[in-house]
């Protein structure tokens, strides 16, 4: 009787665990919800040579930083540096390898939104 329980509650959990994991998988990032809106008004509101910079500039501004969370005194310090360091990683890999991807007149927003995506992967191993 107790087997039973136990594996009934197991499946459950295997079942659950998927569910979240396929909600996770299809819920867009943050950045692809942001680049394409930011690069539009970026070229309307800047004229050439300076609509040039948009990708540089909407790539800064989508990948923003992590919003601080509260951490126990001791570990905020080390918290906030790897978060940090997280992103000027990210920003420096996005700016080598994903603004030559997208222009003013082809943003490549899913290029683009896979090559940041590439390169928080990188980063995230590296710290």
């Amino acid at each position: 009787m107790e087997s039973k329980r136990v594996m009934m509650l197991v499946t459950i959990m295997i079942v659950m665990g998927n569910l979240l994991i396929q909600t996770e998988a299809q819920s867009p990032s943050p950045f692809i919800s942001c680049y394409p809106g930011c690069i539009v008004s970026c070229a309307i509101q800047k004229k050439l040579p300076n609509a040039l910079m948009c990708p540089l500039s909407c790539i800064k501004t989508c990948l923003a930083p992590p919003s601080a969370i509260p951490s126990p005194p001791s570990q905020m310090f080390l918290t906030n540096e790897i978060d940090r360091n997280n992103y000027y990683c990210k920003l420096g890999c996005a700016t080598r390898h994903c603004v030559p991807l997208s222009s003013v007149q082809n943003p490549n927003v899913k290029k683009v939104a896979d090559c940041v995506d590439s390169c928080s992967d990188k980063c995230s191993t590296k710290n």
